[in-house]
């Protein structure tokens, strides 16, 4: 049977096991209610990981076998998160593969939410967590322009129409630090608004130091179609320190929002 509504999701920086999104749905399917979310709801995970995770494992083997580093747990951290940004970036100045491919995920995730869904007109809502919102934030970029993997892609018309967030009505962020590579610019731009009915929620919790908000970075992001949420996520542990990076997804005051969203779209 044809679903009403797709969610794709979209993962963030770091060490990601390819379930990243299992919680999230969990949460969801209990909010939307069991049954609704079963018969009309289509989730789509991209999982853009996989295409850099082997290398850093490699490197990180083989220093830690050789040197015996110090602080293994902060030092890897750092290695895996911001040698995804890093990479992804060096790719996007230099060589496209890397960059390609994760565009290719995310379209790719774009064609199994139309075959599951049967008709291009229906909404889709993204979620994107951390790196993954600057991930997106490109990849809308490049389909409002017709850039870089936009150029070659291949698929029938109604595909690459459907990939470029036609009917997303809803692009939700958490944990979003996009400002991290764009505050240096004089004014950073934005892309265009992909359809009239997209509205794009970003989450962030002011004890995140890799979340912030979007709205006073330009001009450009100061646009009604963008709101800012600070909220409190996290539990006892995680609530008041940086560690909140991680819990958006889990908690009520981000997922709830979420999931009335899909019961509106599809009820």
């Amino acid at each position: 049977m044809s679903k009403d509504i797709s969610i794709i999701t979209v993962h963030g920086m770091g060490d990601t096991n390819p379930n990243y999104h299992h919680n999230l749905q969990s949460k969801l399917r209990r909010y939307v209610g069991k049954d609704l979310w079963d018969d009309k709801v289509h989730l789509e995970s991209v999982f853009f990981q996989k295409h850099l995770q082997n290398n850093q494992e490699d490197y990180w083997n083989e220093i830690d076998d050789k040197y015996r580093l110090n602080w293994d747990f902060l030092r890897k951290f750092m290695l895996y998160s911001f040698s995804d940004a890093a990479s992804i970036e060096h790719s996007l100045r230099n060589d496209l593969t890397l960059y390609k491919k994760v565009h290719h995920e995310i379209a790719t995730a774009f064609d199994n939410a139309l075959a599951a869904m049967g008709d291009p007109n229906k909404p889709v809502i993204v979620i994107a967590h951390s790196l993954g919102g600057e991930q997106v934030s490109n990849y809308i970029w490049d389909a409002m322009k017709g850039l870089r993997y936009f150029e070659e892609a291949l698929g029938t018309d109604e595909e690459k129409e459907f990939r470029k967030f036609k009917t997303c009505k809803k692009f939700i962020t958490t944990g979003c630090n996009i400002p991290i590579f764009r505050a240096g610019l004089d004014n950073p731009k934005l892309f265009e608004r992909p359809n009239e009915q997209f509205i794009w929620d970003n989450y962030f919790d002011d004890h995140d130091v890799l979340a912030y908000p979007l709205k006073e970075m330009s001009e450009f992001f100061n646009v009604p179609w963008i709101t800012d949420k600070n909220v409190k996520v996290g539990g006892i542990l995680t609530a008041w320190n940086p560690a909140s990076h991680g819990e958006y997804w889990t908690d009520r005051d981000v997922v709830k929002p979420i999931a009335q969203t899909i019961k509106e779209l599809i009820t």
